[in-house]
């Protein structure tokens, strides 16, 4: 039997899943004056310009050098262009005017921070998503995180690969194929209703308030999903295969009853330190039968580790390092890079979780007809029409492949595991999750890039373009 349900997200704090893309200075505009960005295809806005400008844009961009940023920049200043709207903080307004108003000199010792990270989005229709990769790792480390309280593990220091030892050992496992979380199966999250991006700042924040010393952690410049998002996808948990391929089945009660037990625990110790350090403890309140989450970065090294095994790596002075079982900083969003507000920061990634009623679909199914109503857009899609039609979108617009012959290729076990490969022309393509990349990857290969040195010096991979990223779509052996 096969449990498959339809679930939502809902974003409670500031989420930003990380996907290797930023917006280029080449496909952006700054409205000042509304506090939005406008962001575009740099071939659509290319076309829309007249000839002489044309070509000075063109220059711009061929040069291919750090002053043409900043050249580029200048170039967008007070131009208007339609595209995807992004929303800004008033502190990144104020940051982006000092920036152009200074001398290159000056914006060249800034220009490495300045840059915008996205999050994930589709590239066809450019609306952000939640990964099922990104989801299914939150579920997978609340569920260790319960089993390590029933049993404990023993492990070498000398081992290498120590996390991958603590996992198969409370999970039961020893082969890829007997993970018991191969039978979960969880799709992409889509948003359905009204949603906001918007770019702001991670600021870091020591724990201790009577501390010396001021966090060390750079800024960054990130863009966020706002709360009160909705997001739409479904959750199935496999039950057919035998018990003797997975000897400790997973189940759908199983899973949820551990991640509410988990994030609720993260988030009251989280609300502790928050007061401690003379921050805003984050407060919510969850729907009924919704189980609270923890999804993207900068959410805390505790809610991305197992209790009792924690070995979180302390940045000291000149840059030393420690390890420790709990972090010593927060990472939190801000709406200005300095001189903020303690109290206006607001902690990374939390979000609830709950099956989807009739009741909660009504609801958004209003949302929608109300979004249609001020969009002048006769029929907005539902949820199962707009994946639907989101897919025949992706088939009649395929994206660009390439095989690349003798890449390099490389598998981090952290994060739920990363396979990144490297082409001949030094470009890289990732893949995200263990259990996908396993997926794609040959079978003669596995045991050598998973299990034995992690690496393949030479391999055939075929990748796929999405976005200004590459993405790995098959791992096969070298020709």
């Amino acid at each position: 039997m096969n449990e498959s349900n339809t679930f939502y997200i809902k974003i409670l704090s500031p989420v930003h899943i990380g996907c290797d893309d930023v917006y280029e200075p080449s496909g952006f505009i700054v409205k000042e004056q509304a506090q939005t960005l406008s962001a575009f295809d740099p071939l659509d806005f290319f076309k829309s310009l007249d000839e002489r400008t044309r070509a000075q844009y063109a220059a711009i961009c061929a040069k291919g050098t750090i002053e043409s940023i900043f050249e580029l920049y200048k170039f967008m200043k007070n131009r208007t262009f339609d595209g995807a709207t992004v929303h800004l903080s008033k502190g990144f307004v104020k940051h982006y005017k000092e920036c152009l108003s200074k001398s290159f000199r000056d914006f060249q010792r800034e220009m490495n921070q300045f840059s915008i990270a996205r999050t994930s989005f589709n590239p066809n229709s450019q609306k952000p998503y939640l990964p099922g990769s990104a989801i299914k790792g939150a579920l997978r480390t609340a569920y260790l995180n319960e089993a390590a309280k029933k049993e404990r593990v023993t492990l070498d220091h000398r081992d290498r690969k120590k996390s991958e030892t603590l996992e198969k050992g409370l999970l039961h496992y020893q082969k890829l194929e007997n993970d018991p979380f191969r039978l979960l199966k969880v799709s992409d999250f889509h948003s359905i209703g009204d949603y906001r991006t918007k770019i702001v700042y991670a600021v870091n924040e020591k724990k201790r308030a009577e501390s010396r010393f001021k966090a060390r952690g750079p800024y960054q410049i990130i863009e966020i999903i706002e709360p009160g998002a909705v997001f739409v996808g479904t959750i199935q948990v496999v039950t057919t295969q035998a018990r003797e391929v997975i000897s400790l089945p997973l189940t759908e009660q199983g899973i949820f009853d551990n991640a509410a037990l988990f994030y609720k625990k993260e988030k009251q110790r989280e609300n502790a330190e928050l007061k401690t350090a003379g921050l805003t403890p984050f407060m919510t309140e969850n729907a009924k039968d919704a189980c609270l989450l923890r999804l993207g970065r900068h959410s805390g090294a505790e809610s991305l580790t197992i209790e009792g095994y924690r070995d979180i790596k302390i940045m000291k002075q000149r840059g030393e390092k420690t390890f420790s079982n709990k972090s010593t900083t927060f990472w939190l969003a801000s709406d200005a890079a300095t001189g903020y507000q303690k109290s206006d920061l607001m902690p990374f990634g939390w979000t609830e979780m709950a099956r989807l009623t009739d009741e909660m679909n009504a609801h958004l199914e209003q949302q929608r007809a109300e979004m249609g109503a001020r969009t002048g857009i006769v029929s907005v899609p539902n949820a199962s029409e707009r994946q639907t039609k989101e897919k025949q979108t992706i088939i009649s617009s395929p994206p660009v492949e390439e095989v690349w012959e003798n890449a390099f290729v490389s598998f981090n076990a952290g994060s739920g595991g990363v396979v990144t490969a490297q082409g001949p022309d030094k470009r890289t393509a990732v893949i995200r999750s263990k259990e996908k990349a396993a997926a794609i990857t040959d079978g003669s290969l596995q045991k050598k890039l998973f299990e034995g040195k992690k690496t393949l010096p030479k391999a055939r991979v075929t990748v796929r373009k999405t976005g200004n990223a590459w993405e790995i779509v098959r791992i096969e052996p070298a020709g």
